[in-house]
């Protein structure tokens, strides 16, 4: 049987976007919408003329507040984790806050964005050994476990319960 207790829970660091593209608070608020589009993504990074991220203006900000400036319209309540957050921890977050992304901060320093998105892709390319427990991630299902070399592993993207 399987021991799934030894597998080390995820972490923000596994799974977060580092290639960060922000906006200034100054900036307005159709070059916020211009970046949103150009580069598809929902919500960017606010951050002042120091450079620290002082909230966050999304798709919702700009098609539901009037201003001109990104300033005027952004969210300043921003919730935050850390690079070694659990994702379970993430995923609570973003499903009780009803939210997108979290804003990753190392020592008060933006370092990533963890968002749904990247929780869905983790789920899509995550297998676990039926043999030994490993788990992995790849594209497609490993023919070998890389742990114990089980030949054709019947890898699952869940894990299967103890004693099932």
């Amino acid at each position: 049987m399987p021991i799934y207790d030894d597998i080390p829970p995820l972490r923000v660091r596994d799974v977060m976007t580092t290639k960060l593209i922000s906006v200034n608070e100054q900036q307005t608020k159709q070059q916020a919408a211009k970046l949103l589009s150009q580069h598809r993504i929902s919500g960017l990074p606010v951050v002042n003329e120091d450079r620290t991220t002082v909230g966050v203006v999304t798709e919702h900000d700009i098609i539901s507040k009037t201003g001109q400036t990104v300033s005027d319209i952004m969210t300043r309540g921003v919730i935050s984790v850390t690079p070694d957050t659990d994702l379970e921890e993430v995923r609570r977050i973003l499903v009780n806050e009803r939210i997108k992304r979290l804003l990753v901060l190392d020592h008060g320093k933006l370092v990533g964005i963890v968002s749904r998105a990247d929780l869905v892709r983790e789920v899509a390319t995550r297998w676990l050994c039926q043999v030994c427990g490993e788990m992995t991630h790849s594209e497609e299902v490993p023919d070998r476990c890389p742990r114990c070399q089980a030949p054709g592993v019947n890898a699952s993207p869940e894990p299967a319960p103890p004693g099932s």
